[in-house]
């Protein structure tokens, strides 16, 4: 043994790590399931909770590591830090930085240039450092939204929670130890390791129901951080590790028990993967279901294959087992890719899934197999090798962040700048969520002995109206203020996101309104992204003064026309008219991600386009509610005007709504219009605010 296995070994002598590790071609089997069931619901196929072959992993993967460190201390008695991770970085890192530099370079050519190209690099250099699940932890979208499956390195976040566990659960495996030799006899060692990871079970238990459970964050303890990050996770790991522990008493289980032990857990993992869908708060008590069922087959397996676990050690499982983390690592990128090159063929992604088994049994053959047999990858030479796989990725994501298209046409020029020009909510840092007054100067277009003030508030789809806004606004002889909340609806009701009330957002807006009626503007603008409220199906509302609750479309459009119309009722009574503008039409099936090839060939490929009857389906509830809310306004009670304006007409040409017109790009994404795009509004707007404004100058 090196003197560096020397210093970093602990002695055992504990009963539980006396038997050495029994082969189990059952757990290679597992993870075979484990691996189809991922890249089956990546691939589209009807399993809606293939997602939880994660979880599935992580109990194996901990499972694994404590059988593996278990079986060394039987044969040398003690636990080599050292050697472990040697084994570690064998296992993962060569395999993983392989695939991490050959994506940076595809990137280079099959996903867009812009905003995808930099998550992805950045995916890339997390990933290299172990930490790409925390990077994606603070992405402002979760792993289900659109967003991610642009990031064809998405896959990764797994990986460095696992990779996160590997550092930290051998030290609290010797921990355990050295309190069982100090305060325990031999016979009775074994409790203190799991009693200690009972408590790490349950303490991450109750941290992954707090994340997932319904209500508000606290301490930043979302559903985003019990999906993506290590401790909300880590039960799933010691729930494995626990298992492996107690293997001694497991291998007593009589076969009749562990043959229904193993039909009873292969149908909690089916019943996870064909009932739990991406809309269900996950992980929470969901988990259980992959969770329990992969336990109670590890456990089954323990005394001998019987039953499920036999069929679970068969050649075609254990096949395709060995090769799982490989086919784990290719499988998305070559779906991401496929969707970018081919974002017309809905069913690309099965196609992509199937051939991107030839990639990863050509890395497991010639890379990743071979590194891992090394055995003389050990001490020093683990060091570089862990090195190199650390820092050759690295460059290569750098380098595909730093990578611009060579000599592009004024086409593809065109488009790369209308989709990533910003608009000036976001350059100015106007769209921070202070209320009007409180933004400063940079918000403010002013004019020379101005008439008034012009407001505008919303959401993020008032921030692309600023351009046209501000422009009418001046030309009117007014300064033109704005002050943006991202993702914030100005209306006067709560919004439930999974079963989460946004209380910021709720309070923003009374304190806009406030802020509104004491400055008394000229004119006031409205505008926000209202058909994603009104039509998603995880979004609730609630009526903040009767507590009514809204969840069918008609409900929480209703109470959107009354939430609209209490917020400019309380304008109007201060004289302060108001103009509601209506959400854009909107194309929530457009791929974000154009492959760089694309948009260099063929720029205008990377659009698309709805008919009008499809565009005002999607926006038809929340829009006639608006108006709904207009028309509703008392004149009695009231005293200035209300009016609504749809740029729908002006947008879509005859039947039809498009993203650009030719070379000339309308749209930035989905939901929101270009710079240039918005620009061309400026005098349907300006016409619009005159006739307001003199309207209610009028005695």
């Amino acid at each position: 043994m090196s003197n560096v296995d020397s210093a970093k070994a602990v002695d055992t002598n504990s009963a539980s790590f006396r038997k050495p590790r029994r082969h189990r071609a059952d757990v290679q089997g597992l993870r075979a399931c484990a691996v189809l069931l991922v890249i089956a619901y990546h691939a589209g196929l009807p399993i809606p909770g293939g997602f939880t072959g994660v979880d599935v992993f992580f109990v194996i993967s901990g499972f694994v590591i404590t059988s593996m460190l278990r079986s060394d201390s039987a044969e040398t008695g003690r636990i080599s830090l050292a050697q472990f991770y040697a084994r570690r970085v064998r296992r993962i890192l060569p395999a993983l930085a392989l695939m991490t530099t050959v994506v940076a370079a595809l990137s280079f050519f099959f996903i867009s240039p812009l905003g995808p190209k930099l998550t992805t690099a950045k995916t890339g250099i997390a990933a290299s450092l172990f930490s790409a699940n925390i990077f994606l932890y603070r992405e402002p979208s979760g792993y289900f939204a659109a967003g991610p499956t642009t990031n064809p390195l998405l896959q990764t976040w797994s990986l460095s929670v696992e990779e996160q566990f590997y550092l930290v659960f051998p030290a609290l495996l010797i921990l355990g130890i050295w309190l069982g030799k100090r305060f325990l006899r031999p016979a009775h060692r074994d409790l203190v390791l799991v009693i200690l990871l009972s408590v790490v079970t349950f303490a991450s238990f109750v941290l992954c129901l707090r994340g997932s459970a319904p209500g508000k964050s606290i301490g930043g303890i979302d559903q985003q951080f019990a999906f993506y990050m290590a401790p909300a996770r880590a039960w799933e790991f010691s729930t494995g590790a626990l298992i492996a522990l107690c293997v001694i008493w497991l291998a007593r289980l009589p076969k009749s028990w562990a043959f229904v032990m193993g039909c009873v857990g292969a149908l909690l993992v089916a019943i996870g993967a064909f009932t739990i869908h991406q809309t269900d708060a996950f992980p929470g008590y969901l988990a259980l279901w992959p969770v329990v069922g992969t336990s109670l087959l590890l456990i089954a397996g323990v005394p001998g294959a019987y039953g499920m676990n036999s069929v679970l050690g068969t050649r075609p499982f254990t096949y395709i087992g060995d090769m799982s983390y490989s086919w784990y690592l290719w499988h998305w990128p070559l779906i991401v890719f496929a969707i970018a090159l081919w974002p017309a063929i809905g069913w690309v992604a099965l196609p992509a899934a199937a051939i991107s088994f030839l990639p990863a049994w050509t890395a497991y053959k010639y890379f990743e197999n071979p590194i891992r047999s090394d055995h003389g990858i050990v001490g020093r030479r683990a060091l570089k090798v862990g090195a190199i796989c650390i820092l050759i990725p690295i460059v290569a994501c750098v380098g595909l962040a730093k990578s611009r298209l060579p000599n592009v046409s004024g086409a593809t020029r065109a488009r790369l700048d209308a989709l990533s020009q910003q608009h000036p909510d976001e350059l100015r840092n106007c769209d921070n969520g202070k209320t009007i007054g409180l933004q400063g100067p940079r918000c403010i277009w002013r004019v020379d002995n101005p008439l008034g003030t012009v407001a505008l508030v919303g959401d993020s789809n008032a921030g692309h109206f600023i351009v046209p806004a501000a422009a009418a606004a001046n030309k009117l002889g007014y300064n033109f203020e704005v002050a943006t909340r991202r993702g914030c609806r100005f209306v006067d009701v709560v919004v439930i996101r999974n079963g989460r009330a946004d209380q910021g957002c709720t309070a923003h807006v009374e304190r806009s309104l406030d802020e509104l009626v004491r400055r008394n503007p000229n004119l006031v603008l409205i505008a926000s992204s209202s058909p994603q409220i009104v039509n998603a199906p995880l979004v609730s509302l609630k009526d903040p003064e009767t507590g009514r609750i809204g969840r069918t479309r008609a409900e929480k459009a209703a109470l959107w026309k009354e939430g609209n119309e209490r917020a400019m009722r309380r304008l109007a009574r201060a004289g302060i008219p108001t103009l509601l503008i209506q959400t854009i039409p909107q194309f929530p099936d457009w791929p974000p991600n154009c492959a760089a090839i694309r948009a260099y060939f063929w720029p205008s490929s990377c659009g698309t386009s709805s008919s009008r009857e499809q565009v005002d389906a999607f926006r038809s509830a929340a829009l006639n509610a608006e108006r709904d809310a207009v028309d509703s306004m008392d004149e009695n009670e009231t005293f200035a005007s209300s009016e609504v304006l749809d740029f729908a007409d002006r947008l879509c040409a005859g039947s039809r709504c498009a993203t650009n017109r030719g070379d000339f790009w309308i749209y930035r994404d989905e939901t929101h219009l270009s710079v240039p795009g918005a620009r061309t509004l400026t005098p349907e707007l300006e016409a619009v605010m005159r006739s307001i404004i003199r309207r209610d100058l009028e005695p």
